[in-house]
């Protein structure tokens, strides 16, 4: 299923080209409170199947128009982000690993790289990026990104993808020249934490319908030139080894986000400009649009 938030304040169910708002009527049954967030959908999804299933079958559809989605999480309690997580060793596009040089670290090491972007970082469909005032690099990063499902802590990576409740699409945005360029690992989260760095959608694909999240194209253009393009079998640690990892870090809680990495090197990666309009893809959940301005 395909599960969106939709504007002023509802969710809806995304069929073909349509959307069937589910919102108020699981509120009407008592089973949501009104105006539900998706994070109160994920929480009592297990229950609500069947609840929902009949929601659809009753539902009025309207045509879909990516101006009315929101960012599918508006306010999870953290964004979990991976680094250099990919195996890279290329520096053509169609060879789908990852282009750059390949990275000496072991998998483990990797894992430590992990940083946090503010969910006040969030952003949605048809939105804008906004380049601040004081940094002028801005680089996006098309992730495949985790969302869980459940309270989580300490899993082992057998258990990792039973927390796991679907995927979206995320932009890793980073503002690579600000500040004074010293103690760059330290400064990820600055540099990744601007508001509107952290694009998410165009909505949550549940885990059912994508049985492999490790066998996913991943394509972005920028003003119709195709930026990057990569297959998620080129991450080092899957979604098994990241859920399992950050769950020994902190409690994992329905809503919250994994950026899974990305997978191209800062030397093949090309700034971004006011006036750009980014396409941002990956198979089996679909496509969204954003735009970039400069800050007032």
């Amino acid at each position: 299923m395909r599960l969106s938030s939709i504007k002023p304040n509802d969710l809806a169910a995304v069929q073909d080209d349509q959307l069937v708002p589910i919102g108020e009527s699981l509120a009407q049954q008592g089973l949501l409170p009104s105006g539900a967030s998706m994070i109160d959908l994920i929480t009592q999804y297990d229950r609500l199947k069947d609840s929902l299933a009949k929601s659809l079958e009753g539902g009025q559809p309207i045509k879909l128009d990516a101006k009315r989605l929101k960012p599918p999480v508006e306010r999870p309690s953290k964004i979990w982000a991976a680094a250099t997580n990919y195996k890279r060793g290329s520096t053509a596009l169609d060879e789908a690993r990852g282009r750059g040089t390949a990275d000496s670290a072991g998998p483990e090491e990797i894992l430590e790289r992990t940083f946090l972007k503010p969910p006040s970082a969030i952003t949605g469909p048809e939105q804008d990026i906004i380049i601040p005032k004081g940094a002028e690099t801005i680089f996006p990063e098309l992730e495949l990104c985790v969302v869980i499902g459940k309270k989580s802590r300490n899993l082992s990576k057998t258990q990792a993808l039973e927390a796991v409740f679907g995927y979206t699409i995320i932009l890793d945005v980073t503002a690579r020249g600000y500040g004074s360029g010293k103690g760059m690992p330290g400064s990820r989260c600055v540099r990744k934490g601007f508001e509107t760095f952290a694009p998410i959608g165009p909505w949550i694909t549940t885990k059912d319908e994508i049985p492999d999240p490790h066998n996913l194209t991943m394509r972005l253009w920028v003003n119709g030139e195709l930026r990057q393009s990569a297959k998620t079998d080129a991450m080092v640690n899957g979604v098994a080894d990241l859920v399992s990892f950050l769950s020994q870090v902190s409690t994992l809680y329905p809503g919250d986000l994994i950026a899974t990495g990305n997978p191209d090197s800062p030397a093949f990666q090309k700034q971004l400009a006011p006036g750009n309009i980014l396409k941002a893809e990956i198979e089996g959940i679909g496509s969204m649009n954003l735009g970039v301005k400069r800050a007032d």
